[in-house]
């Protein structure tokens, strides 16, 4: 019998989520500025209003996105810690065969 050692288990993915929740960032501070630029505008109160609040909900939908990402990325991260936790009790199992004189071996 063969014993087989894990020696790690890793994750990927998590760094285009980290990229992702960045550039979803940038976009906000955008949609930020556009908010700034609206209010200094000569456009009427209503106008601006509308303008506001459409620009308002984009930052909401964007914001909704990241949690979502960060979710994954939580989940990504306890599975990982999971397969490793995993690996590592894997490898400190002993194992037992029965030789062929029929003595105990025991592989560790």
């Amino acid at each position: 019998m063969t014993v087989q050692s894990v020696s790690s288990i890793s994750s990927t993915g998590n760094t285009g989520n980290t990229s992702e929740v960045q550039q979803l960032e940038n976009q906000i501070k955008k949609l930020q500025q556009q908010i700034k630029s609206e209010n200094q505008s000569t456009d009427d109160s209503k106008t601006k209003q509308q303008k506001v609040q459409l620009l308002e909900s984009q930052i909401e939908q964007l914001q909704a996105q990241i949690q979502q990402l960060k979710q994954k990325n939580q989940i990504n991260n306890n599975t990982q810690v999971n397969n490793t936790q995993a690996a590592e009790n894997l490898n400190s199992v002993q194992t037992s065969t029965v030789n062929k004189s029929g003595n105990i071996d025991y592989l560790v």
